[in-house]
């Protein structure tokens, strides 16, 4: 059956529909599905994103977060951003050393990353994600450690006194730390509480602290802070990026990479 042809408004509805029912859509799919041209595709996202419907991805695009306590569940997570994670954790292996100690924050960029490292020789990996313990295959002269703590419910990283108690005690090379949002003005942000304090144990016990997000996170604020933007060591994203995002970074003086 011949699909139909909608007008620009309509399209952009159907749009907006398809992305929230499919969690993201690249522009070749929408372009196929709409029997229009990429271009097209790709001026309508640009709408909808300046609309705050949708949120523009670098080929795409992905659901907009109703809530600042919004949290993807790890499986959908895992294919959100995939290109841009993959480019992100090339980069971070690039700043690792054989003989490193590495703490290895929980989620979907820090597990690629972890899936990186594992060709490394003679690494101690430090993790409170039990989902990167049981997944990463490490170097046989490397170490894959697991701070213990108390599972979140229905997730897969460790929280709690155990976790923490652990983390006062430990003092490493570099800490890849991930992020909900990251704002200017609000600075790195988190979905949940539980895992706040975690993160900026982690911040804290490392000569070189790396936070590593997707450019997606950039300009949105969740739940909890963790800390201002300048307290990492490095901001690791990757090129899409957008100019004014990555000018009002350079205002505050933070440095930054962009795989």
């Amino acid at each position: 059956m011949e699909r139909t042809a909608y007008i620009p408004a309509e399209r952009q509805k159907k749009i907006i529909e398809y992305i929230e029912d499919n969690t993201s859509a690249q522009i070749h799919e929408l372009a196929e599905k709409f029997r229009v041209s990429e271009a097209t595709v790709r001026r309508d996202l640009d709408d909808l994103d300046r609309q705050g419907a949708i949120r523009r991805t670098h080929g795409g695009a992905i659901k907009m977060d109703r809530s600042t306590s919004y949290e993807h569940m790890y499986a959908e997570k895992i294919d959100l951003m995939t290109d841009e994670k993959q480019r992100i954790a090339e980069r971070a292996v690039l700043l690792v050393h054989p003989g490193d100690t590495i703490i290895i924050d929980s989620g979907t960029t820090t597990f690629y990353i972890a899936q990186a490292l594992s060709r490394l020789e003679n690494l101690t990996l430090i993790t409170n994600d039990l989902f990167i313990a049981s997944q990463t295959p490490i170097h046989p002269s490397s170490t894959m450690i697991v701070t213990g703590g108390m599972r979140r419910q229905g997730r897969q990283e460790l929280v709690g006194t155990l976790t923490e108690n652990f983390l006062r005690d430990t003092h490493v090379d570099i800490a890849f730390i991930g992020a909900d949002g990251l704002d200017v003005h609000a600075g790195i942000t988190n979905a949940n509480f539980s895992e706040i304090g975690i993160k900026r144990l982690m911040l804290k016990s490392a000569l070189r602290s790396i936070l590593v997000a997707d450019h997606s996170k950039f300009g949105r604020i969740a739940l909890a802070r963790i800390c201002d933007m300048q307290e990492p060591d490095l901001i690791l994203t990757d090129s899409g990026l957008d100019e004014e995002t990555i000018n009002k970074i350079k205002k505050l003086q933070l440095e930054i990479e962009m795989a």
